[in-house]
């Protein structure tokens, strides 16, 4: 995954006004806030073509009612799929599917969500 697919998803969670962070949150824990972390899926033609394919994995937590977890994921959904032309390579997200994660805590909820990232490189 290149740093530019990385900004793409910051900058689209930013632009949807979603608390996030890619791997660990850093700074004062808000009410609900998500956390990015990726798998590449092995491509054989990424030599030929330049594609690379990754799952994406927000991982939504919140204290306090699921109904806020819920309304994130239907932003996210609404907007995808997106595309763009970023530093010369295209980049194209997909909503995937979702599934709520049990924590353990009564009190901490958790949504995961899954995205797939498609990328071109002309580099």
């Amino acid at each position: 995954m290149s740093i530019e697919a990385l900004n793409f998803i910051s900058d689209l969670m930013n632009f949807l006004d979603v608390p996030y962070n890619f791997m660990e949150w850093k700074g004062k824990v808000p009410k609900t806030y998500f956390v990015g972390e990726y798998q590449e899926t092995p491509t054989l033609t990424k030599e030929e073509d330049g594609y690379h394919e990754t799952s994406f994995i927000l991982n939504g937590f919140t204290r306090d009612s699921w109904l806020s977890l819920e309304q994130t994921k239907a932003k996210i959904e609404k907007v995808l799929p997106r595309q763009a032309i970023v530093e010369g390579s295209a980049v194209a997200v997909f909503f995937e599917n979702a599934l709520v994660v049990p924590t353990g805590d009564s009190e901490l909820k958790r949504i995961q969500i899954n995205l797939t990232i498609k990328e071109w490189r002309v580099k």
